[in-house]
């Protein structure tokens, strides 16, 4: 049951995490707000354990995020604005599992559905959004250049759907970190380490091949949309293997 202390106290966290985030420049104002709109629900509908997901994500994406970030400046490549994410960022990545959040609250009493199938929608779009942040951030220092993920072309660094050894790598690194922290949070078994893995490399890589075709392809279809694609790809792939879990 939901209580006006449990939104008070879901309030003072989000604040408390977005004021922190916003000194240590990982956010800038705009995301600070942002921030809070997308933990509040993720609190006051999955609880303490999912915002610990939410959080476990936002802080391992920003160290890859401020990781060699001199390297990342003589390259070329490195975040604007001293990567601090913006409103746009942290929406592109986070909404989708806001939505979820509010599914598992509603979906067993509404729509008649095992709320584990929701966590799994929730870990699959985190672990997306985290694997996609890690592998481009450091596949960004690869020695070598990325190649394209729809045919291998070589492309610069940097490029719309570009993929590197080392990414990947870090793609599937986080995204079993996502699945190893959920584990320790309680929000289930030890198979759910590797539905998160599964569900977080795969919607990465999703999130490259949309960046490679649609995001190329139409000038209006930017990087948020393509975050929110793969994440809701993600999410979505986290969900079915459930069913494939029983």
């Amino acid at each position: 049951m939901i209580t006006s202390n449990h939104i008070i106290l879901a309030t003072c966290c989000c604040l408390v995490f977005g004021g922190i985030s916003f000194k240590f420049k990982a956010v800038d104002l705009s995301g600070f707000i942002a921030g809070i709109f997308v933990g509040l629900p993720i609190i006051i509908f999955g609880g303490f354990e999912f915002f610990f997901i939410l959080a476990f994500f936002f802080v391992t994406a920003s160290i890859a995020t401020k990781f060699k970030y001199a390297e990342k400046i003589r390259k070329g490549v490195a975040e604007k604005n001293k990567g601090a994410r913006s409103y746009l960022n942290v929406l592109g990545n986070g909404i989708v599992s806001a939505i979820f959040a509010v599914l598992y609250y509603v979906g067993p009493t509404y729509f008649n559905l095992n709320s584990e199938i929701f966590i799994l929608g929730f870990l699959g779009s985190i672990a997306t959004a985290a694997a996609d942040t890690a592998g481009g951030e450091v596949g960004r220092l690869s020695k070598y250049k990325p190649r394209l993920i729809t045919n291998l072309k070589v492309v610069e660094t940097g490029s719309d759907g570009g993929v590197t050894i080392l990414g990947e790598i870090a793609e599937l690194f986080i995204a079993f970190l996502i699945g190893l922290a959920a584990y320790f949070a309680g929000l289930g078994d030890i198979d759910m380490i590797t539905i998160t893995t599964l569900a977080g490399f795969i919607g990465s890589n999703i999130d490259s091949f949309v960046g490679a075709t649609l995001e190329t392809w139409y000038r209006r279809f930017g990087n948020n949309h393509t975050n929110i694609t793969a994440t809701i790809a993600g999410g979505v792939f986290g969900s079915l293997l459930y069913f494939f879990k029983i």
